[in-house]
């Protein structure tokens, strides 16, 4: 008998083992289909805009629709989740980005790839917030530094690191559209891991403050539109783009006071995580953290592509080794969080000080570098952003209760997405005026009659008439290599001045984060010593 029992207890640990792998693997696959999604046009656009003929503004509509539809999602997906509970939310979110990403494929109409995009970023926040809320829920709190970077390995690494590479080969080998058909095997499998599994815990339900939704999407739609295309029309010079940001500046501004003065009418977080101090920096500091993550993933690429002349593919595949440093970060960071007992908060400082180390390596690159000359700093980056992002999800989340939890995890990504976008916009606009400043100033120095750059032009004047070009065209085009090598020479610089701009940011943002964690606690012990009076004297 006492065999029988010990027996049924294994099989029944074994099987409560295994559904917990079977969690976790749907949530990390779910995780990589919005990966993928989420990063499908940065280097398939050009095949994209090829077959749907799309002018600049119709292609940048794609991008805008999709990363306004998941800022909304970020804070309405945690209503639903509180509603129907995280298991059928993640199911659904999956159902419905496994169905968009199919649909992408059956027609290069624009309107119709917008209405695709809309519903791959509805799901991909509804993915996000449901996952993680699920992981939070499904083990027990000693577990959730390695869960979280498991988790961490398809929402954060996967869309900078796994994905572009995933994007270049098919760019290269097939078409953009199979960037988008790679999502179907990755739902099917997500969907039947998570077959078996039911809800995690069950909440009340919740009702859907639809005026706050639509002005929340305005407020977004907008204030992306201005992020994305702001550097194109130099930003508040054109008047559009100013009546714009004034619009969404509003909108947002309504929405928040409406958050603050009139939550008892309906609200978007029913149940606040904001009291938490902890949670209160994370929220700040995602905002950093998403700038350097989307920032530098933007960087590189771009660098290698315009300056290095790497092809699609070699432009993906260089992030991968930074993308392993970053998994692994992420796992050690979580082994020593939960097995040393280190405290999250004193991994980051390592973390901000190996990518800060990275970039400035980076900052050092030539046109002449080539994979084995950025593989050391990317792996520092990779390494850097594990360590950061762990510790910052311990800080934010790990002490959140759970029903605020949903709205926790929400906000922090809204953060880390915001951030990101910032980031990107406006490096976009550092790059473009570094660039006509630094060929300003390059142009300034090859004049008439300077030694150096008339050895340069017979040279190459020289070179184009031994391969058969008459005089007058060889000269002419001496003058345009001469003209090329200024433009890839003011191009290299202006990157080298942008991978240092992130160490000079740190250098100054890194002391801020610490004072305002600081008087964030000061706050919090004063607040309880208050409560604890006030309870005193009712006594």
């Amino acid at each position: 008998m006492t065999h029988l029992v010990e027996k049924r207890s294994a099989q029944h640990l074994l099987d409560a083992r295994l559904r917990a792998l079977s969690v976790t693997g749907a949530v990390v696959l779910a995780a990589l289909m919005d990966a993928i999604a989420s990063t499908a046009l940065s280097i398939g656009r050009i095949g994209l805009l090829g077959d749907t003929h799309a002018t600049p503004d119709g292609l940048a509509m794609i991008d805008i629709v999709f990363i306004a539809a998941k800022l909304t999602s970020f804070l309405v997906a945690p209503l639903l989740v509180r509603a129907v509970r995280p298991t059928a939310c993640l199911r659904a979110g999956a159902v419905i980005l496994l169905l968009a990403s199919a649909a992408m494929t059956l027609s290069a109409d624009l309107v119709w790839i917008c209405v695709c995009r809309v519903a791959q970023g509805l799901a991909g926040g509804t993915i996000l917030v449901a996952g993680q809320t699920l992981l939070f829920l499904r083990f027990p709190h000693r577990h959730q530094p390695v869960v979280q970077a498991v988790f961490a390995t398809g929402a954060v690494m996967a869309p900078t690191t796994i994905t572009p590479a995933l994007h270049g080969w098919l760019v290269d080998h097939l078409t953009w559209d199979w960037i988008f058909l790679a999502n179907i095997p990755l739902g099917l499998a997500s969907l039947i891991l998570l077959a078996a599994e039911g809800d995690a815990t069950f909440w009340r339900d919740a009702k859907l403050p639809i005026r706050r939704v639509i002005l929340l999407g305005i407020g977004t739609t907008l204030l992306t539109y201005v992020l994305l295309q702001g550097s194109r029309f130099n930003w508040f010079d054109d008047t559009d783009i100013a009546v714009l940001a004034a619009l969404g500046v509003m909108s947002v501004g309504l929405l928040a006071i409406g958050e603050i003065g009139f939550r008892p009418r309906g609200s978007l977080l029913p149940i606040s995580p904001l009291g938490d101090p902890d949670f209160r920096f994370g929220l700040l500091a995602s905002l950093l953290a998403g700038f350097a993550l989307s920032g530098s993933a933007y960087l590189i690429p771009t660098f290698a592509l315009t300056v290095l002349d790497f092809t699609a593919t070699g432009a993906g595949v260089l992030l991968l080794p930074s993308g392993a440093a970053l998994a692994l970060a992420l796992l050690l960071s979580g082994l020593l969080i939960e097995k040393a007992g280190i405290r999250a908060i004193m991994l980051a400082p390592f973390g901000i000080l190996l990518f800060a180390g990275a970039m400035w390596l980076l900052s050092g690159s030539t046109s002449g570098s080539g994979s084995a000359d950025l593989a050391v700093p990317l792996l520092l980056r990779g390494l850097g952003l594990g360590l950061l992002f762990m510790a910052l999800t311990m800080i934010t989340l790990q002490g959140l209760a759970a029903d605020a939890l949903p709205f926790g995890i929400g906000l922090f990504n809204f953060g880390k997405q915001v951030g990101g976008l910032a980031g990107t916009a406006l490096l976009q606009t550092y790059i473009d005026h570094q660039n006509a400043y630094n060929r300003t100033i390059l142009v300034a120095h090859v004049f008439s009659g300077d030694p150096a750059a008339d050895q340069r032009l017979r040279a190459a004047a020289s070179a184009l008439a031994s391969n058969g070009v008459d005089s007058t065209a060889s000269t002419k085009g001496a003058v345009l290599l001469l003209q090329h090598a200024l433009d890839r020479q003011a191009a290299v610089i202006s990157f080298d001045e942008a991978f240092f701009s992130f160490v000079l940011l740190f250098a100054v943002a890194a002391p801020f984060l610490i004072l305002a964690k600081r008087l964030l606690g000061l706050g919090a012990v004063r607040r309880n010593r208050t409560a604890a009076h006030k309870q005193d004297m009712l006594r």
